[in-house]
C-alpha cells in the first residue's frame, strides 16, 4: 500500500438512520479505515433533506435520534468522533467542530461520494481525486441523460461507479451519456456479519413496499420501481410451498399486511426491524435465507444490479433466492445464490436450498468472501481511482 490516504466518505446516515442505510455507510467508512487510511464521514442535508425519525416514523426538523445512532455505531467500529453532520435545516454543524472539519477537507486526498446525495460545495471539491457511487442504477443513468444538472453533478467526479455491473458494457439499452461508468460490488466487512446459527426462521427480505415518482422509460419501455406490483404476482406462493416459511419486512404496506398474512406470509414492519442497526443485522442472521423480487428497471434490462442487503445475507451464511437482474454474468449462481424468473423458477430454487441447506449456506458465505469482502472491494475501488 502507498502511504495512508486522507479520505472523506460522504453519504447519508443521520438523515435516514435505518439499518440497511447505516450498514452501507459503515462498510465503506470503517472498511477504508481498516485498510489503514485516515477516514472521516461527512453528511450534508442541503436545504431539502429533513431528517427521518426512526421512532416517530416520519421526517421532522430534529436530527437528535439519528445523530445518537450514528455516533454510537461509528464509535463501536473505530470511528469515534470521525463524523460531521452539516444540518442546513437546523443551522448547525454536529459531530466534529468546524475547524476540524475544514482541516480534514483541506488536506483530503480522496472524496468518496456514496449515492450522490451530498451537495458539491466548493469546500468538498478540494480533494484532488473524487469518485461517486451510483447505488440506484438505471434510474440514475436515465436522470443523468435527461437532466443537465444531474449530468454535471456526476461529471464533477473523475470516477463514476455503479452497482449496475452490466451497464458499462453498453449492452442493456440504458443511456450512459458520456460518463465512463465503472462496475462496483457493495463491500461488506465480513467479521461484522458472523454466520447465523441453526436453520433460521424463514426466507425473507427488508424493503419499501411502494416508491412513487421513480418509474422510468428506456427505449420506449415504461419500467416500474415499485415492489408491491411484483409481490402481487406471488401472493399465493406460501400455499404452493407447504413447509417452506416465507416472510417479508416492508414499510408502507398498510392494509396489505393483513392480506399477505392471510396468504401465509410472515409480515413484519420494516421500521421496527431497521430502527436499530444491531436488530437489523440480527433479523438477517436469524433468517433462513433471503427471498426477494427486484425492481423491473433492473430485471427487464438485466442491469446486473446487486443489493448490499443481499450481500449481507450471503456474508451471514444465508442463501439468497433473488429475482434475476443479470448478476449471473459476474457471480457464481446455483448453490448459495439463486437467480429466478417467475414463480415456478422461484419454487424450484427454494426447493434446492431446502434440499441441502448446509451446502447452500457454506456456498453463500464463500461467495461473500470471494466477491464482497470489503478489503477486496475497497482496494479495487482505490486502484480504479489511481490511489492504490
Amino acid at each position: 500500500m502507498k502511504r495512508p490516504l486522507r479520505i472523506v466518505v460522504a453519504g447519508y446516515a443521520v438523515g435516514f438512520p435505518l439499518g440497511g442505510q447505516l450498514w452501507m455507510m459503515l462498510h465503506f467508512a470503517a472498511g477504508l479505515a481498516r485498510l489503514g487510511h485516515e477516514v472521516i464521514f461527512l453528511e450534508d442535508t442541503a436545504d431539502w433533506a429533513y431528517p427521518f425519525d426512526p421512532v416517530l416514523g416520519h421526517v421532522g426538523s430534529d436530527s437528535s435520534r439519528g445523530r445518537a445512532i450514528v455516533d454510537r455505531l461509528f464509535a463501536a467500529h473505530g470511528l469515534a468522533g470521525r463524523w460531521a453532520y452539516v444540518s442546513q435545516i437546523e443551522d448547525r454543524l454536529y459531530g466534529m467542530d468546524r475547524a476540524t472539519l475544514d482541516a480534514h477537507l483541506a488536506r483530503a486526498d480522496f472524496f468518496l461520494n456514496i449515492s450522490g446525495v451530498i451537495p458539491l460545495r466548493d469546500e468538498y471539491r478540494q480533494a484532488p481525486v473524487r469518485a461517486v457511487i451510483d447505488t440506484d442504477p438505471v434510474f440514475t443513468q436515465v436522470k443523468v441523460a435527461s437532466d443537465a444538472w444531474s449530468h454535471d453533478y456526476f461529471a464533477a467526479h473523475q470516477t463514476c461507479f455503479t452497482y449496475g455491473c452490466n451497464l458499462p458494457a453498453g449492452t442493456t439499452g440504458v443511456p450512459l451519456s458520456d460518463i465512463d461508468w465503472k462496475p462496483l460490488l457493495p463491500p461488506v466487512i465480513l467479521d461484522l456479519w458472523p454466520r447465523g446459527e441453526g436453520r433460521g426462521t424463514n426466507y425473507t427480505t427488508i424493503g419499501t413496499w411502494e416508491a412513487k415518482d421513480r418509474d422510468v422509460e428506456v427505449a420506449g419501455k415504461k419500467l416500474s420501481w415499485r415492489k408491491n406490483v411484483k409481490f402481487e404476482a406471488i401472493l399465493d406462493l406460501p400455499g404452493r410451498l407447504p413447509g417452506v416459511p416465507l416472510g417479508m419486512a416492508m414499510s408502507g404496506m398498510k392494509d396489505n399486511a393483513e392480506r399477505y398474512r392471510a396468504a401465509g406470509w410472515d409480515v413484519r414492519d420494516a421500521l421496527e426491524v431497521s430502527r436499530d442497526p444491531d436488530g437489523y443485522r440480527n433479523y438477517i442472521r436469524q433468517a433462513r435465507g433471503e427471498f426477494t423480487i427486484a425492481k423491473d428497471q433492473n430485471v427487464v434490462l438485466k442491469s446486473g444490479w446487486f443489493s448490499d442487503r443481499t450481500a449481507t445475507f450471503l456474508a451471514a451464511g444465508r442463501p439468497a433466492v433473488v429475482e434475476d437482474t443479470g448478476f449471473g454474468t459476474y457471480l457464481p449462481v446455483g448453490e448459495g445464490l439463486f437467480p429466478f424468473e417467475g414463480p415456478e423458477a422461484a419454487m424450484d430454487a427454494l426447493g434446492r436450498v431446502e434440499a441441502d441447506p448446509v451446502r447452500a449456506g457454506n456456498a453463500a458465505r464463500a461467495i461473500a468472501a470471494a466477491y464482497f469482502d470489503s478489503d477486496r472491494v475497497l482496494t479495487g475501488l482505490l486502484r480504479q481511482c489511481g490511489l492504490a
